[in-house]
């Protein structure tokens, strides 16, 4: 199967946690192939962020007649507050088909409240003033299990189990570009390298088996703490559950050297400010002696 678009592209569409930012959105990562747009997770803002970002002008508002499909990692409400607005806004600005949505068990439950939630505003836009299309303010809701979960003639993604217990299941996605080879050594040491893979965590302890996916891959998009910043807002005891189901600075650069990935770009960080964002570079780039970016909202890989 040959394929079609010749590199994937990644826009850090949010790069936030659940403590509100004005400088980070909720946690959503877009990967575009030719006019294909994916997104993985659907935090706070992120309708806002993807009409600010110059998506092909065909794609219409916000990327709406492009977007192809909707990947949950898991179910935690920084991952889902901005999938209302996607949902009704995507449909109003032209994307006429039913919104594909992949996500863990709950998520038809979840799919079926929004359908209901916006039930009356889809029957005015409907019949009485825009006259939409009805098919696009339906959801068609895949349930994920590990395996490749989507697969078209440029891109399959594959959905794998991680450790972000007691959340289960949760699941991190490898985006695989069809077709080419992965880019070369050199290539990775520069600026810009063609991007054919790319590995998002989720939520996730340090986990086996997120490294056993992303083994090799172009760029790994990880989540990343400080511990001393949930010792210092936090109980002893909840500071304790959340480094239990979350990635250290230090380790997530253990993680990425054991993967053997060529870049590290590190999202969902706790806490956002620029002195922490020094801090966790540093602690990563004791382990990872590849490339190390801390995220910000709109980069674009």
């Amino acid at each position: 199967m040959q394929a079609l678009a010749e590199e994937m592209q990644v826009i850090l569409l949010g790069t936030g946690y659940p403590r509100p930012d004005p400088a980070r959105a909720g946690a959503s990562t877009a990967i575009v192939v030719g006019e294909k747009v994916f997104l993985v997770d659907a935090g706070r803002g992120l309708v806002m962020r993807l009409a600010a970002f110059d998506l092909p002008q065909s794609c219409g508002v916000a990327g709406s007649r492009c977007l192809r499909a909707v990947f949950l990692t898991h179910l935690h409400s920084d991952h889902t507050s901005g999938l209302p607005d996607l949902f009704a806004t995507s449909w109003i600005f032209g994307r006429y088909l039913p919104l594909e949505l992949y996500g863990p068990v709950g998520t038809e439950e979840m799919a079926a409240a929004l359908e209901q939630y916006f039930a009356e505003d889809i029957r005015i836009r409907r019949d009485l003033t825009e006259g939409h299309p009805g098919a696009g303010a339906t959801i068609n809701v895949h349930t994920v299990e590990e395996g490749v979960v989507y697969e078209d003639e440029d891109v399959r993604v594959t959905a794998f189990a991680v450790d972000h217990r007691p959340v289960e299941p949760a699941f991190g996605y490898r985006f695989d570009l069809l077709g080419s080879g992965s880019g070369d050594e050199a290539a990775a040491s520069s600026s810009a390298f063609p991007i054919r893979s790319v590995v998002i965590s989720g939520d996730t302890a340090p986990s086996q088996n997120l490294i056993r996916h992303a083994r090799g891959a172009d760029i790994l998009i990880h989540e990343v703490y400080l511990p001393e910043h949930f010792d210092r807002v936090d109980s002893p005891e909840v500071a304790a559950r959340l480094k239990a189901y979350h990635t250290s600075a230090t380790e997530v650069g253990q993680v990425a050297q054991a993967a053997g990935v060529k870049l590290l770009v590190l999202t969902h960080v706790v806490p956002g400010d620029p002195e922490a964002e020094q801090t966790i570079l540093e602690r990563a780039q004791r382990h990872f002696k590849g490339r190390i970016i801390v995220g910000k909202d709109l980069m674009r890989f």
